[in-house]
């Protein structure tokens, strides 16, 4: 069946594990082509290994760090440069820290607080920076950042997480604004998700529970993000811009 992301081209950051993994394998089922990156070269391989002789066609891949403006600048003209267009970026890049969950704010260094916010605050502005400028993407393109439901709260021993959550979710919120429509920008704010992230988090903290019963009582997939990822990135989505769309089991609610 065709579908509304069929022939186009998009641009997954952070794409070689877990939600983003999910969304690239989902776009290629779709017939999407797809660039994407992750600062893990060996998740990056191991990714394009698993694909086939089609899909590996219709994939671009390299390792970038997002924090590095002219890196993430050089990607994207390169991606667009090997397909001829990018209809769409989405964003996964980011981290919850070395501490999260278990560090008070004054216990958390300065190192630890510039880590957190240069990959989560300013990686996201890397990304808006060079993919937001007028005629760089193609006409009714769309931009999807990958936030957290710390976004719109507080996170117990995770104050500068939960600050660069709802410092990105206002980039977000400013930029579609900015675009006027040009390109649409939306935030997809995950709750609890089992993802390889996730799982070091429970091996690292005992009990690790950063969220009270939801009334969906199990965690989230790497697919169910994807899915509503997938639809923001499509033309489905075309009268959506501005918004946080939580996937979370009504942890929010």
């Amino acid at each position: 069946m065709t579908s509304s992301t069929t022939a186009m081209t998009y641009v997954i950051i952070g794409g070689a594990s877990g939600m983003g993994l999910a969304t690239v394998q989902t776009l290629l089922a779709r017939g999407s082509e797809v660039a994407v990156c992750d600062i893990s070269e060996e998740n990056l391989e191991t990714l394009l290994a698993h694909l086939t002789p089609e899909a590996s066609s219709k994939c671009f891949a390299k390792p970038v760090d997002v924090t590095d403006r002219s890196a993430v600048n050089f990607f994207f003209h390169a991606a667009k440069e090997h397909f001829g267009k990018l209809n769409g970026i989405a964003n996964f890049a980011g981290t919850g820290g070395h501490g999260l969950g278990t560090d008070a704010v004054w216990q958390t260094s300065e190192d630890e607080y510039n880590f957190i916010m240069d990959l989560n605050v300013k990686g996201l502005f890397n990304v808006l920076s060079s993919a937001l400028v007028p005629g760089f993407l193609s006409k009714h393109a769309s931009v999807v950042h990958i936030g957290s439901i710390f976004s719109e709260k507080g996170f117990l021993n995770g104050a500068v997480f939960a600050a660069s959550k709802h410092a990105a979710l206002g980039m977000v919120r400013s930029a579609a604004k900015e675009t006027k429509g040009r390109v649409r920008v939306n935030c997809v704010l995950p709750g609890v998700i089992d993802t390889p992230m996730h799982r070091a988090n429970l091996a690292r903290v005992k009990n690790f529970t950063p969220t009270p019963a939801t009334p969906i009582p199990r965690d989230g997939t790497a697919q169910e993000v994807a899915n509503v990822v997938t639809f923001l990135l499509s033309e489905e989505s075309s009268f959506v811009t501005g918004d946080a769309w939580n996937v979370d089991g009504g942890a929010n609610a």
